[in-house]
């Protein structure tokens, strides 16, 4: 298409918008693509909402740049004040308060302080008492591992966590390319999805286990979790240690700290760390909750499940496929982040 057929489109196209016509009246009435429509009609806003006016608007050219004579460094420093003031402020509710467009609240934001929206992290509570604890327990394991009690020792970390046969979405991350809303799937959600409790052990040289399910509605107390240490984990343990030396890793759930799981543990197990040794409230700790939960989880719950049988098949099938040089440079990390949450008095590094 040369110049003056663009020029021509470009013309017809701001003819639509000053007639208040939709991109898509505008596309299928000039015989245009919608996103050469979408291309001029956001260069036409932008250069309006930068103060420009409507009749300075020049279809010859492909870009327009207008600096709105609002924004100057005195705008700038009101910007600032506000963000100063609480950062929570929506950039929209700060145009609103200034009585400029948004448009330029989120360029003076992005190029003139430099800034960058961040959604809110999560994090669990945490006493300060609690901190101190993981403090101290912390340096007390990097300890342990800064003096292991055997050589060439491998180390099992373990842990338990929930899946449901729902199809996991972030509204912000999982996005649809296409040309109309209309063309975006639904996803569907069940009133009551069946959910699987799933537990997970791997080593520090990335082996896997095959993932246990735990019956439905079963309350894992001592006696359940010794049964499953003794005749599953256990011998998968011994049979990928083959004679070597094996350290075992659990966190501090009530059936894992009782008195009786602790003495199993001394009695059948050639090392373990102690619950006076693992940090409470430490998931940030734990390869399988930093790391392999994740990665899991992205893949199980890529599509849902129409039965629990298969949400299972899927969670094998994923266990199965996890790379293994990948948990390794997961668990790699262990060590590291042991001091992280030593630099940080016992609060969450992340």
């Amino acid at each position: 298409m040369n110049g003056l057929i663009q020029e021509a489109g470009r013309g017809a196209i701001i003819t639509g918008i000053r007639a208040g016509k939709t991109n898509r009246e505008i596309a299928e009435f000039n015989n245009l693509s919608i996103s050469t429509v979408k291309e001029v009609s956001k260069l036409y806003h932008d250069f309006i909402e930068e103060g420009g006016q409507d009749e300075d608007f020049d279809v010859k050219r492909k870009s327009h740049r207008r600096r709105s004579d609002a924004h100057s460094p005195e705008i700038t420093a009101q910007v600032q004040e506000l963000i100063n003031e609480d950062p929570g402020r929506s950039m929209r509710k700060i145009a609103a308060d200034l009585g400029v467009s948004d448009f330029l609240i989120r360029k003076i934001v992005k190029e003139d302080i430099r800034y960058r929206s961040y959604c809110l992290r999560r994090g669990q509570f945490m006493s300060e008492t609690t901190k101190k604890v993981r403090y101290e327990k912390a340096k007390a394991l990097l300890n342990r591992l800064k003096h292991p009690p055997a050589e060439d020792i491998l180390i099992f970390f373990s842990d338990e966590k929930n899946f449901n046969q729902d199809q996991k979405v972030n509204s912000r991350n999982n996005r649809w390319l296409c040309e109309d809303p209309s063309e975006v799937p639904i996803v569907m959600k069940t009133k009551f999805p069946a959910t699987v409790m799933t537990m997970g052990v791997i080593s520090n040289e990335g082996d896997v286990m095959p993932p246990h399910f735990f019956e439905a509605g079963l309350k894992v107390n001592t006696d359940v979790y010794l049964d499953l240490l003794s005749n599953v984990v256990k011998p998968w343990m011994d049979q990928v240690a083959a004679g070597r030396h094996y350290i075992w890793q659990q966190d501090g759930a009530p059936a894992h700290n009782s008195n009786r799981t602790q003495q199993w543990c001394r009695d059948n197990l050639p090392f373990f760390w102690e619950k006076e040794v693992w940090p409470p409230s430490s998931p940030d700790c734990n390869p399988l909750d930093y790391f392999v939960w994740g990665v899991a989880e992205r893949d199980v719950n890529r599509t849902s499940h129409n039965t629990k049988q298969a949400l299972k098949d899927r969670i094998v099938e994923v266990f199965n496929n996890i790379p293994k040089e990948d948990v390794v440079r997961a668990c790699t990390r262990f060590r590291s982040r042991l001091e992280k949450v030593v630099a940080a008095n016992g609060d969450f590094f992340e």
